[in-house]
């Protein structure tokens, strides 16, 4: 199927873009047909590939490719071909960040304060790691700071910072805003039972340079606001086995009640934040130009770029070790090839949205895909292919669609 294509003008600032009134829905990805012609295409050039490919409903294959096209400066926004399959649950894990950091973006342009003001919490309560809390209270945590090593190293504690600075209700507030139906984040990464999930601390938000100050309390999100977003259902019981309390016992891990971002939504995410100009405003974040260069040039970055000596530990902290498709097998035939990209690996389930650019052969493209690697069905024991299988999967499917 051709699409009406969009000829836009563009001008990069890493990947900054202006252009005219252009209009790109969420519904263009709701409602189109699956398109057969990239997935066959596919076929036949790689035998890892191909068994995935093959076994689609074993490994619980889902994915999405946004077509880029560069003509004499003029890009146009072509095909999206949507192999997503909405009844299939994941745990997006990680992936949830990027739209995390762009809703505090957010929140700091509307409060008037920059990525360099600070935060400390208060210790409204006790619960699971409450290694956020301290931090902010022993040492200067600012935005910069937490937005960059959120994306570039995954950092769960500045996750649970930025979750308790924004709150659930606001969370999901705006994402039910934003027509992301199928998307619910009502947890942070501490380990809290659910109805605490529902509490935030409260805290101190600091810019001295500006000499600001801004204070919010503690909150709580009544569970039957919670419970009104989720409708239980079986096909979210995963596994034959799992580990709980230190042992491996027989059952289904339950999933309902858990974080939901489906594919749909998260590509919708990432083509709203790097082609914002496509969708309505009040679509969009609304971030200032200096964050968004910020976030964008944290979605390229890799752990060394963080100049910390922890991260600079080539053994544990390798260049591609968040950056599963196209690098993730260090084909120095890619080298070249940029990824803006995020992350998310849990339970067996591995996740990643990316904006992918080839500057050798102008080849431009925005992907989101989800894969589960699970051999022995036991969920939470922390045994999952994510590098015998995922990691190599991810490179060689990404190299292959910046090939055809």
């Amino acid at each position: 199927m051709q699409h009406n294509l969009k000829r836009i003008r563009v001008v990069f600032l890493l990947f900054v873009i202006t252009t005219s009134n252009v209009v790109f829905s969420q519904e263009t990805f709701k409602d189109e047909p699956m398109e057969p012609e990239l997935y066959e295409r596919l076929f036949g050039l790689d035998s890892l590939v191909d068994h995935v490919l093959s076994n689609r409903e074993r490994y619980r294959l889902q994915f999405m490719v946004t077509d880029i096209i560069e003509n004499d400066s003029v890009f146009i926004i072509g095909e999206t071909h949507d192999y997503s399959v909405p009844r299939w649950y994941f745990y997006p894990a990680s992936v949830v960040k990027l739209p995390i950091a762009l809703m505090s973006l957010e929140k700091l342009k509307e409060l008037n304060f920059s990525t360099q003001a600070t935060l400390r919490f208060d210790r409204d309560f006790e619960c699971g790691n409450m290694k956020f809390v301290e931090e902010s209270r022993k040492s200067s945590l600012s935005f910069q700071k937490m937005i960059r090593e959120l994306i570039i190293v995954s950092n769960n504690d500045y996750y649970n910072s930025l979750y308790h600075f924004l709150t659930p209700k606001r969370i999901n507030n705006e994402f039910f805003q934003k027509g992301f139906a199928k998307t619910n984040i009502y947890r942070d990464f501490s380990g809290c039972e659910m109805p605490l999930n529902m509490k935030t601390h409260g805290f101190v938000l600091n810019e001295s340079s500006m000499g600001k100050c801004y204070m919010q309390r503690e909150s709580h999100l009544e569970l039957e606001e919670f419970a009104s977003k989720y409708r239980y259902n079986t096909i979210k019981l995963l596994g034959s086995r799992k580990e709980y309390r230190r042992e491996i016992v027989n059952g289904p891990f339950d999933f309902n009640y858990n974080l939901e971002y489906s594919l749909r939504d998260i590509h919708s995410t990432s083509m709203r934040f790097f082609f914002p100009q496509f969708f309505d405003r009040e679509d969009c974040w609304d971030i200032r130009e200096e964050d968004r260069k910020l976030l964008i040039e944290s979605m390229m970055s890799v752990p060394k770029d963080l100049k910390q000596a922890k991260y600079t530990d080539k053994k544990k902290y390798q260049d591609n070790f968040y950056k599963y498709l196209v690098h993730g097998d260090k084909n120095q035939k890619y080298d070249s090839v940029i990824s803006y990209s995020k992350l998310g690996l849990s339970y067996g389930f591995v996740t990643e949205t990316a904006y992918i650019h080839n500057p050798t052969t102008n080849r431009h493209y925005v992907t989101t895909i989800n894969l589960y690697v699970n051999s022995n069905d036991i969920i939470n024991d922390g045994k999952y292919e994510y590098d015998e299988l995922a990691r190599p999967f991810f490179a060689r499917l990404g190299q292959l669609i910046l090939e055809l």
